[in-house]
């Protein structure tokens, strides 16, 4: 067992801290190999007859093993498409890098299989192959299951821990930095890699980043020392050695603008709960004075902008939304709008801009003279750019379920 962690470790040095936090230990029997995310258990006879038969396939059992726990496979419970997408993933990308001491027979079956499925999902994550699996019939799952599973997954704990995590990011940092190689073979590891490390936004914490931090005068408490201010009036009748504060610093949604994607891919439930959320914060951050919200929806052009500056037009604005549009993607009309706005001194001092959509349109060739987010609505893990000057956030459908069904 050390000659093939040694071997693995010569083959893809960028896993050698994933191969080495991991003890190795051989009991009796037959059986494939587990990893509970900790310890990696081999069987005795089972090892013996595959490395008389190819020593490679020692070494791939374990490269799967931890392939797993590098990719953050982690559910034992899973149901078997689940699992099995799993392991379908974990030999693609040790299929795409072809190492010497880790390939064995079937590799261009297994690529194809794999390609296949990864097309038809939209992306090599778990849960997208998972729906593809649960449409394949049984002989095709039994068939997938013996060209990939090379471990005992009920096994599988604590393997997307925050250990396992940093040592993802570090395989991947040294991959990207120092051995990624021009034939290609790495881009499968790198980018389903990017899906595992996608980081799940707040875009509630991201909208309280845009609110206005203002001065409003009034008495501040917290600031007020009754002590001395007492002493001073029994001491020097009116005369309070110290007084209250009469401003203090609140955060509060003063002037903003939220442009929504009509286009038509959008969906109105998704949109729907997004705009709960939204007004969830705004109240709160609290409806005071000064309130100036335009909720704006566009296509290839403006074609609503709802105000909302009290409880009042957010219950009329969630009570009767309804998406309109369905034509093309294209931004820059709203940053016309706002700019319009700005200049007309409906915005006297606005804070950002945030435009939820679903895809890719045409972005200002300027930089508005306010912060501005694009959160996109994707379940695939498409690679979204925006330009420099903006800020991205990704959502799921499922990061807004719960709203969505509120929102019915």
């Amino acid at each position: 067992m050390s000659a093939s962690a040694n071997r693995l470790c010569l083959d893809m040095r960028f896993l050698t801290m994933a191969v080495l936090s991991l003890r190795r230990e051989v009991v009796p029997g037959e059986g494939p190999p587990s990893c509970d995310g900790g310890t990696v258990t081999f069987r005795a006879d089972s090892v013996i007859a595959d490395y008389r038969s190819d020593p490679n396939l020692v070494t791939r059992g374990l490269a799967h093993c931890v392939m797993h726990c590098i990719l953050g496979h982690a559910d034992p419970l899973g149901s078997p498409s689940r699992l099995l997408a799993e392991d379908m993933i974990a030999e693609y990308v040790l299929d795409s890098l072809n190492t010497p001491h880790v390939t064995v027979d079937g590799r261009d079956d297994r690529m194809y299989a794999c390609e296949k499925f990864f097309r038809r999902a939209g992306a090599p994550a778990p849960e997208l192959v998972e729906k593809e699996l649960d449409e394949a019939s049984q002989w095709q799952t039994d068939l997938y299951a013996r060209m990939f599973a090379r471990d005992d997954n009920s096994m599988h704990a604590e393997s997307d821990s925050a250990e396992w995590r940093e040592l993802a990011q570090q395989a991947v940092a040294e991959v990207e930095g120092f051995i990624r190689d021009v034939g290609g073979g790495t881009d499968a590891f790198v980018s389903i890699m990017r899906i595992r490390n996608r980081r799940r936004y707040d875009y509630r914490s991201f909208l309280r980043k845009f609110m206005t931090r203002r001065s409003s005068v009034r008495e501040s408490m917290d600031e007020f020392d009754p002590i001395f201010y007492t002493y001073g009036l029994s001491m020097y009748g009116n005369v309070p050695l110290m007084d209250s504060l009469e401003s203090s610093d609140s955060h509060r949604v003063e002037e903003f603008v939220i442009a929504i994607d009509t286009s038509g891919s959008t969906m109105r439930g998704p949109v729907a709960a997004f705009l709960e959320e939204a007004f969830a914060v705004l109240r709160q951050s609290g409806m005071g004075r000064g309130v100036n919200l335009h909720v704006v929806q566009c296509d290839e052009e403006v074609r609503s902008d709802d105000v909302v500056r009290c409880e009042g037009d957010i219950r009329r604005l969630a009570s009767d939304f309804r998406l309109r549009g369905g034509k093309g993607t294209d931004f820059r009309p709203v940053f016309r709008y706002v700019d319009a706005l700005v200049e007309s001194g409906e915005f006297r001092n606005l804070r950002g801009l945030m435009y939820f959509t679903d895809g890719m349109g045409t972005y200002p060739e300027r930089r508005p003279p306010y912060d501005t987010a694009f959160v996109f609505c994707d379940d695939r893990y498409t690679e979204l750019d925006v330009p420099p000057w903006a800020m991205r956030l990704v959502v799921r459908t499922s990061d807004l379920a719960g709203r969505e069904e509120a929102a019915r």
